[in-house]
């Protein structure tokens, strides 16, 4: 019978070690990859906060990569642009929270919705981070600040007032609550590039329809007065141009009146008339003058009668 024998062929020592450290290696790469490596994206801020030194890093702004010790832990903020919405009724998904109950100079309650818009300063984004470590100065410090200005401002205008002067109250808070979050002590002036929207200020519709129609009968009003103003214009300009009118014509009468006397005296001198004939010479003469301004009327008819009758005028109608 035959017999077999195995034979095991010996461990290269040299390629165990080398085994043994690429695992070692690899190990300890994927454990820094996992622990000491970090990413920082487009408009976010990397800030390294380490427990056994009790220090917190400068921010690093992405996008980047950055490592840390294993132990410490990594702060992301976005401080490029961020929104608070207040408006509706809180069901809303676009808005953060619902819109603000206020109320007016005459005690009439209304609903503010407003839209907010900031950056965060990048080089005091560590000293925003140690007042607030939850990163929650939105809920906390922003949304309060507006409500309490928004109450006050509103208490300033009665409910008519915040509908004719929606513009300047929308001025008004902008440049209110830009100051009151630039001056508030808890945001260490970080929040920076501050836009306020005014989206509406909401009033009972029963409220709202009053207003409208008193405003309308205003309007109707104004324009009532302005058309009376504008009639009486007009008739004192009437008035003045027939006045002017009828002294033109009084003015024309006596320069005509002096110019048929002239006429006339020109006459007798000439044709050597009597005194005792001038009544009868003058009576023709104005006899003549009238046939002359009626024949410039086309609806006037002239009928005259033979041997001395009467002169007959009969008016046409046009």
């Amino acid at each position: 019978m035959t017999e077999y024998k195995t034979y095991r062929q010996p461990i290269n020592k040299n390629v165990f070690r080398i085994a043994i450290i690429a695992l070692v290696i690899t190990l300890i790469v994927g454990i820094f990859a996992t622990t000491m490596l970090f990413q920082v994206g487009v408009g976010q801020a990397g800030m390294v906060v380490d427990p056994l030194t009790g220090s917190i890093s400068d921010p690093l702004l992405g996008p980047a990569f950055g490592v840390k010790a294993p132990w410490a832990s990594i702060v992301k903020v976005h401080y490029a642009r961020e929104t608070l919405g207040m408006f509706g009724d809180g069901s809303d998904p676009l808005a953060d929270q619902p819109s603000i109950g206020c109320f007016s100079k005459d005690q009439l309650e209304m609903q503010v919705s407003i839209l907010i818009r900031w950056s965060v300063d990048p080089n005091k984004l560590r000293e925003l981070y140690q007042s607030y470590p939850s990163l929650n100065w939105e809920e906390k410090a922003v949304a309060s600040i507006v409500k309490e200005h928004l109450r006050y401002i509103t208490k300033q205008y009665t409910a008519v007032e915040t509908i004719e002067l929606r513009d300047q109250i929308g001025l008004e808070i902008e440049q209110e609550l830009t100051r009151a979050i630039r001056e508030a002590v808890s945001l260490r002036d970080a929040i920076i590039n501050i836009e306020v929207d005014l989206r509406d200020i909401g009033l009972p519709d029963k409220y709202t329809s009053a207003i409208e129609d008193k405003l309308a009968a205003e309007q109707l009003k104004i324009q009532a007065e302005f058309e009376a103003e504008r009639k009486i214009v007009l008739a004192n300009a009437d008035a003045q141009a027939l006045l002017i009118g009828a002294n033109a014509t009084a003015q024309q009468k006596v320069i005509d009146g002096r110019g048929i006397r002239e006429a006339i005296d020109v006459l007798i001198a000439e044709q050597s008339i009597t005194d005792e004939d001038y009544m009868e010479f003058l009576d023709l003469y104005v006899y003549l003058k009238t046939l002359e301004t009626l024949a410039e009327n086309e609806n006037v008819t002239f009928i005259v009668g033979v041997e001395g009758e009467n002169l007959l005028i009969q008016p046409q109608k046009p």
